[in-house]
């Protein structure tokens, strides 16, 4: 039996223990660190991102304070929402504006109700002597002390472009519930 390495054999576990070596220290300490490193950098972006989008909500938020403020500044008194079971005052209100057309025509569609919004769909058709009473109706109709919102209007003019001028619209008037 042989008790002493050959140099060659020396010079094989050499390298055999260089390579163990850094296979070791890349196994061991480069690839956590790296991984660590990428999951830091992947967070910082992350938290970047969040910043961002945080400073959007609040620059929209205080857009959105300075324009409530001129509303308030410039009418003291704005729209809100009507209670619930509005549609008496709704009559009247519709009564009061329809009274300039000549003739008009209400149909009630469903009451919708999501969340604690109702809406309240109201299918309206009226005949004016003139296309400015039409606009001045619909503009009071959009005016409305009762949040309304008039949809899908259609005018037809009478002969010529003179005459009657008839209205055909949608209007949904929203209500808290």
């Amino acid at each position: 039996m042989r008790r002493q390495l050959t140099p060659r054999e020396w010079m094989l576990l050499g390298v055999l223990l260089i390579i163990a070596a850094v296979s070791g220290y890349v196994l061991l300490f480069y690839m956590p660190m790296t991984e660590a490193r990428d999951n830091a950098l992947a967070e910082t972006e992350l938290c970047t991102v969040q910043l961002e989008a945080a400073q959007l909500r609040l620059e929209e938020k205080r857009r959105m304070e300075r324009e409530l403020e001129e509303i308030f500044a410039r009418n003291s008194h704005p729209l809100s929402l009507a209670q619930y079971d509005n549609l008496q005052p709704v009559m009247m209100e519709l009564y009061l504006v329809l009274s300039a057309a000549e003739d008009y025509m209400l149909s009630f569609g469903t009451v919708n109700a999501e969340d604690s919004i109702v809406r309240r769909s109201i299918s309206l058709s009226f005949t004016t002597g003139s296309y400015e009473t039409a606009k001045g109706i619909l503009q009071q109709l959009h005016d409305s002390a009762y949040r309304c919102m008039v949809d899908s209007v259609s005018l037809s003019l009478g002969r010529e472009g003179r005459g009657s001028v008839t209205v055909n619209s949608n209007i949904v008037f929203f209500e808290y519930q």
